[in-house]
């Protein structure tokens, strides 16, 4: 098996390694800092509400027979099938990138806005998995450097709010980071900011990917 295998099946994006990864997510179910084998990404109905998407994720997570707590799993309304994967590789790392989109609940933070309860599906999805070595000070780098990317996307194709503001994100986006930890990498990754080669090529994946799936097949309500 390779270090990272995809699959798609029953409107779930899953992406699985030979053993655990160290994850970073804001994930729905199983977020947060931890040690994940599975990465899920989760198709819902265009228009989803719930006020227990916890629940329903996690059904979706039993229903395909996967162990819960070897799982991490977020929600979109985009269709998985339209992922758009971009990789790359350096010193002591291979990386890839795999997001889905949808700006139909575009949202510029800072600015004040209609809250809700509940959860809305309506966002953009990305998942970064790594090859390699990585202190988790440096995931949280990563995940500075994806929102980074993301944004500049927005502001470079024009994506506004309801207001015509400048976007900089949507208002449920999430994140999943994941590295091997593989230990035939002698280096250990302590930064991934756009310094670094790892936090470049990272920034670069992510934009790429983004603004051909915004391009090419984002869907406006997603």
């Amino acid at each position: 098996m390779s270090w990272i295998e995809r699959t798609i099946t029953e409107g779930v994006l899953m992406l699985r390694g030979d053993r655990p990864f160290l994850t970073l997510s804001s994930s729905l179910h199983g977020g947060g800092l931890g040690e994940r084998r599975f990465l899920l990404n989760v198709q819902v109905p265009h228009g989803y509400q719930s006020d227990d998407p916890w629940r329903d994720v996690r059904e979706r997570v039993e229903t395909l027979g996967l162990p819960p707590e070897e799982t991490v799993a977020m929600m979109t309304a985009a269709d998985v099938e339209q992922v758009v994967e971009s990789f790359a590789g350096g010193e002591e790392f291979e990386l890839r990138v795999y997001v889905t989109a949808g700006v139909g609940n575009a949202a510029r933070a800072g600015v004040k806005r209609k809250t809700y309860p509940g959860y809305r599906a309506g966002t953009i999805n990305i998942i970064a998995v790594f090859d390699a070595r990585l202190t988790e000070a440096a995931l949280v780098n990563a995940l500075i450097t994806i929102t980074e990317a993301k944004t500049a996307v927005l502001q470079d194709l024009g994506i506004t709010d309801t207001q015509g503001q400048p976007a900089t994100g949507t208002t449920t986006d999430s994140i999943i980071l994941a590295s091997t930890q593989n230990s035939v990498y002698t280096g250990l990754h302590q930064y991934a900011g756009v310094a670094t080669e790892l936090g470049n090529s990272l920034a670069v994946c992510v934009y790429d990917a983004l603004k051909a799936c915004l391009l090419e097949g984002g869907e406006p309500d997603a």
